[in-house]
């Protein structure tokens, strides 16, 4: 006998998703032209974080927001009426460098998007001995490690990869040995939800 069982969504929404590459060509030519130093303002220990154009940045992603929203309201029993970007820079990740668990401030979403991963961090990767997903990994926690509980996801991101998660929700990239840059922009939103 079939026995009948529900799964109920329960903390955050974390979601993910891969961008088109012509969009990831067009965010870092942006990124190219960006030349304001950002790093005062950020958790980052991380030499070249730099502040790039966040109108045509939204303009470039606005689509994923449209399919965010859908995510959004199937979590959240909630429609957004409106996101707007609060700021957007490019970290240019170093070997040695991370960024610490940390959260955002003054917005309502953070995301993460993957501009460039080399080959020689993926292989840094796959070599990794010990725990966790070693080198480069994108890390999102929350709450303190309890027995029956997930409450870390780590991820070896690819190029085109986007992740939209709340303001507060920790997240942390660890450092990694090989002599490459790894690239990503970070974007905070302010939304509006419907009444």
């Amino acid at each position: 006998m079939k026995e009948q069982f529900s799964v109920h969504y329960w903390g955050p929404l974390l979601f993910r998703i891969k961008i088109k590459i012509e969009y990831v060509k067009d965010i870092i030519k942006i990124c190219d032209e960006a030349t304001e130093k950002f790093n005062t303002s950020l958790a980052g220990i991380i030499d070249d974080e730099v502040l790039i154009d966040k109108i045509k940045y939204a303009k470039i992603i606005q689509p994923y927001l449209v399919t965010y929203n859908q995510a959004y309201e199937l979590w959240y029993n909630q429609t957004i009426q409106k996101i707007t970007v609060n700021s957007a820079w490019v970290n240019y990740m170093k070997k040695g460098e991370c960024n610490p668990p940390h959260t955002h401030d003054q917005c309502h979403l953070s995301s993460v998007l993957i501009l460039e991963v080399p080959e020689t961090l993926k292989k840094e990767q796959k070599n990794w001995k010990g725990t966790g997903m070693g080198p480069g990994t994108l890390t999102f926690s929350i709450g303190n490690p309890n027995s029956f509980q997930t409450n870390i996801f780590s991820f070896r991101p690819e190029i085109g990869d986007l992740f939209i998660f709340p303001w507060n929700l920790t997240h942390s990239v660890s450092s990694y040995k090989s002599d490459v840059r790894r690239i990503s922009v970070a974007a905070n939103f302010n939304l509006e939800e419907k009444k």
